[in-house]
């Protein structure tokens, strides 16, 4: 089976300051990972590059065997609309309505009838239990609430992957679960995702790998009862131990 994302020697640095180098790695369809590390590790970084919201120096992110680095411009618009992102911020539009919020990518990017973009936003607002709040304005929203909006807002382009670029960060402790129950809703439907958190029970109970990124390159890729139990590399075993 080849594949869905495949990363050949990717190199991110800005000027002088290598951020991460010859990074390889592979996901395969319905993968979760978890992309662990300390801070200041590049992971974010790393993640953006997958979707080319930052440029790689040099490398290839290859989806479905076409190379995100060195698409035209036009494919590369194409190719983006497979790959979903969630940030730690929601992002959202403050100045539209959730719903036009979730619609609009669809409708705008994918052509999407406005009545069918709008059937599946409701249809995914049930899913997470905020069909109510289609008509609201994102000011009126707890963080909770937010971050699962930008969920649905990935989802509605029927992507083949999700990044979340640490989707609890900004979250009050209390709302930090509802959000994570979404996400292993995804998880148990076989939705492909790459997930840099900080939560390492949800990253042990819910990934296939994790990849731990330290010192600008991944040092691990371990099964999480492997890299839990038994980490091979002193930076991991070092990490897990503020973490734990």
């Amino acid at each position: 089976m080849e594949p869905m994302i495949k990363i050949e020697n990717l190199t991110k640095q800005f000027k002088d300051n290598v951020i991460f180098k010859d990074v390889n790695a592979e996901v395969y369809k319905g993968n979760v990972i978890s992309l662990l590390g300390p801070s200041g590790a590049g992971k974010s970084t790393f993640l953006r590059c997958i979707n080319m919201l930052g440029e790689p120096t040099s490398g290839k992110i290859l989806l479905d065997g076409k190379d995100l680095v060195s698409s035209s411009p036009k494919e590369l618009i194409k190719l983006r609309t497979n790959i979903g992102m969630v940030f730690q911020n929601f992002n959202l539009f403050d100045n539209k309505t959730i719903l036009d919020n979730i619609t609009l990518a669809p409708i705008k990017v994918k052509g999407m009838g406005k009545v069918a973009a709008e059937e599946k936003a409701h249809s995914l607002l049930k899913m997470v239990g905020l069909d109510n709040k289609s008509d609201v304005y994102p000011n009126s929203l707890s963080g909770g609430q937010s971050q699962r909006i930008a969920i649905v807002r990935a989802l509605a382009m029927d992507p083949e992957v999700i990044l979340f670029d640490e989707p609890t960060s900004a979250l009050d402790p209390e709302k930090v679960g509802e959000v994570l129950e979404v996400m292993k809703e995804l998880a148990k439907q076989d939705m492909t995702m790459i997930i840099v958190t900080h939560e390492m029970e949800f990253a042990k109970s819910v990934s296939d790998e994790i990849w731990f990124m330290d010192d600008g390159k991944i040092q691990e890729k371990q099964a999480p009862k492997d890299f839990f139990e038994n980490p091979q590399t002193y930076n991991a075993k070092r990490f897990l131990s503020k973490m734990i």
